[in-house]
C-alpha cells in the first residue's frame, strides 16, 4: 500500500490539491452538497420503499433519483481529490475502508433493487403498500447511506489504525 499512496503523493495531480488552501475546502463544500442531495432523496425513497409517505407513488419519488445520481457523481469526483491529495490520510485509515465497505453495501443493495423488485413497484398505485422485500430494502440503503455519513465524519478522529 506505501508504494502505491508515495506514487499518488508524488504525482502533478497531488501536487495540485495540495496548491492552494482554497481546493480542500471547496471540495468538501461541494461533498457536503453532494451528499446532502444522495442522503435527503435516497432517503425519502427508501422511506417510501418502507411503507411512509404512501400519498407519494414509488414512480413519483423516483422521479427524483437523478438528481441523487449528480450527488453521488459529485461525492465521488470530491472524494478522488480528496483521495489524491493527502492518500496517507485514508489509504491506512479503517473508518475510511469501512465507509468504503458501506458504500459497497448501498451500490449492491441499489443493484439488487434495479433487478428485482423495480419495474414491479414502480407500476404501484400511489397509496398502496410495499412488500416486506421492499421494506427491508430500503432498510438495508437508509442503514449503509447513514454508515457512510458516519464513517466519512469518523474519518478525522480515528485515524490511522492499519
Amino acid at each position: 500500500m506505501d508504494p502505491f499512496i508515495h506514487w499518488v503523493r508524488s504525482s502533478a495531480a497531488s501536487n495540485w490539491v495540495n496548491s492552494t488552501v482554497w481546493i480542500w475546502p471547496l471540495c468538501e463544500t461541494l461533498h457536503f452538497i453532494g451528499l446532502s442531495l444522495v442522503i435527503g432523496i435516497v432517503g425519502f425513497f427508501d422511506l417510501r420503499l418502507m411503507g411512509f409517505f404512501r400519498r407519494v407513488s414509488i414512480a413519483a419519488a423516483r422521479e427524483l433519483m437523478p438528481l441523487a445520481l449528480a450527488g453521488f457523481l459529485l461525492n465521488l469526483s470530491t472524494g478522488l481529490v480528496f483521495l489524491i491529495g493527502l492518500p496517507e490520510q485514508y489509504m491506512h485509515n479503517s473508518a475510511w475502508w469501512t465507509k468504503v465497505g458501506f458504500l459497497v453495501l448501498a451500490g449492491l443493495n441499489a443493484l439488487f433493487y434495479e433487478t428485482t423488485l423495480a419495474r414491479r413497484l414502480t407500476a404501484m398505485a400511489e397509496g398502496a403498500d410495499t412488500p416486506a422485500a421492499a421494506k427491508l430494502i430500503g432498510a438495508l440503503s437508509l442503514f449503509s447511506w447513514f454508515g457512510v455519513l458516519y464513517w466519512g465524519r469518523m474519518l478525522p478522529f480515528i485515524g490511522n489504525a492499519f
